[in-house]
């Protein structure tokens, strides 16, 4: 190969790792654009509610949401005590629950429980004190959940004896928080 060849070889890679590079950089712009949610609530605060049939017991109850810190009314509307998320665009959501559970009592299972309108969509999270009972019990937690834009969301809580056992939230702040996301129509 002569020097020209070279020349043109060498033109080549310069075009080719260009080439490349532009589209990598195109690649990652366009995956930030898909990836990109909108933090449409915020909650630092939890504690029990048992003011509804269901879930009306000491030790089966549902996730009532105070110290609001975010909401954004295009996107949710908090209603029944604080008990229940109206999920008013329709799309996708990602909830995300942090919680300490305390008082537990040994032999049982605790589930938290995702309802979409008030049926059981999905578990948040199960957990058993068959063989220890821990002095508490950290849970973080995520659930993807698709709303038509009238679908409402709850989260409740029950151990396997919800008549004699009870069971509550830490009230320490720092441990408590309901984060909701709109992630994509």
């Amino acid at each position: 190969m002569g020097k020209g060849g070279a020349i043109l070889g060498l033109i080549g890679i310069i075009l080719g790792a260009g080439g490349i590079g532009f589209g990598f950089i195109n690649m990652i712009g366009q995956t930030n654009n898909l990836t990109q949610t909108k933090v449409v609530g915020v909650w630092d605060g939890l504690t029990n509610n048992q003011d509804y049939s269901g879930y009306d017991q000491q030790g089966a109850w549902l996730f009532e949401f105070t110290d609001n810190e975010m909401n954004n009314t295009g996107y949710i509307s908090v209603s029944n005590t604080n008990t229940r998320i109206t999920l008013l665009k329709p799309g996708w959501y990602r909830i995300h629950l942090s919680t300490e559970l305390i008082n537990l009592d040994s032999g049982l299972h605790y589930y938290l429980r995702f309802l979409k309108d008030h049926s059981i969509d999905m578990y948040l999270y199960h957990f058993d004190t068959m063989t220890s009972v821990p002095p508490a019990k950290f849970i973080d937690s995520s659930a993807f959940v698709y709303s038509d834009g009238t679908n409402f969301v709850e989260i409740g809580a029950t151990c396997g004896s919800p008549t004699v056992n009870g069971f509550d939230i830490s009230s320490s702040a720092s441990m408590n928080q309901l984060l909701i996301e709109f992630v994509s129509t």
